[in-house]
């Protein structure tokens, strides 16, 4: 379950007294930890309640709050689950005039969720099939890094 909180007013002509978030389950079809049943069979006030949960807020906090359900499907690669040969390379094996670009295709340790990622996989089927002989940069490995590593423990414990 995530939330998002933009900086406020979200909407145009939004209310001053009125704050919005939205947020998503990323399985939907799982059961809750707080709400005995799946996030998809839930109402406003449920959903709410295993957010609740989650924050370890008590629930009066939402009190007034209004919460509208919606489904959506999946609506970029970024929330689509895969395994590792759901998608092809960006020149796929063989190929001397086809390449894939964007989001899917398969760069091996990248982070799909970047532009980043959408700009590498072009340079590398541009280079690839029009044999440019330039380095793509390299994908900075935030995962292995110990200062990424040690700040997140600080801010989970700190």
């Amino acid at each position: 379950m995530s939330v998002v909180l933009y900086h406020q007013p979200h909407f145009a002509g939004q209310p001053k007294d009125v704050q919005v978030f939205w947020g998503y389950a990323l399985h939907p079809d799982r059961v809750g930890n707080f709400v005995a049943k799946p996030m998809s069979d839930c109402g406003g006030a449920e959903i709410l309640k295993e957010l609740c949960g989650h924050l370890n807020f008590d629930a009066s906090v939402f009190e007034d709050a209004i919460c509208i359900p919606c489904r959506m499907p999946y609506i970029t690669s970024m929330f689509m689950p895969r395994n590792l040969a759901d998608r092809p390379l960006p020149v796929p094996k063989n190929s001397v005039n086809l390449a894939f670009v964007s989001k899917f295709v398969e760069i091996p340790h990248d982070v799909v969720f970047t532009v980043e990622y959408s700009v590498r996989a072009a340079q590398m089927a541009v280079y690839q099939l029009m044999k440019v002989d330039r380095p793509v940069p390299p994908v900075t490995r935030h995962d292995k890094s110990l200062a990424v590593i040690f700040a997140t423990l600080k801010k989970a414990f700190g």
